[in-house]
């Protein structure tokens, strides 16, 4: 997972404090639940104010969880990083109201750049998205 020494690595109760006061997150309903070296698992809070025109959580709004996860595993490292790439596809809707629970997990971290895997569930394990991102250390 990681070419670079293991001091590299932030004070992961420090950084999941941080994290978990982003307003953004707040005002999205996200939430880091677990947080270890390359993996975070997260929750999301769906709401009403999410629903597309069809009545689901629209994919924007599970698309801004997932890359919520990917700046948080990404920059688990101290060195900052900024996304280059980010693909979704998403598997099955969302229902408004529902807790939807995330997992980032870096695939390669380099000299340069991480590459980031990311999958979106329902509480009962069904599977709403999953991404592949890269970031780019500065």
């Amino acid at each position: 997972m990681s070419d670079l020494p293991r001091e590299m690595v932030k004070d992961l109760d420090a950084y999941l404090k941080e994290v978990n006061s982003s307003p953004f997150a707040s005002f999205m309903g996200f939430r880091i639940i677990e947080m270890q070296e390359g993996l975070v698992k997260g929750e999301m809070l769906t709401s009403g104010n999410m629903v597309n025109q069809f009545g689901g959580v629209h994919g924007g709004a599970i698309m801004a969880f997932a890359d919520y996860l990917f700046g948080v595993v990404a920059n688990m490292y101290d060195r900052l990083s900024v996304a280059v790439d980010f693909t979704v596809s998403f598997f099955s809707p969302a229902k408004p109201g529902a807790k939807l629970l995330g997992e980032g997990r870096v695939l390669r971290r380099g000299s340069r750049l991480v590459n980031v895997e990311l999958t979106v569930t329902s509480e009962d394990g069904k599977t709403i998205a999953k991404a592949l991102a890269t970031a780019m250390f500065v």
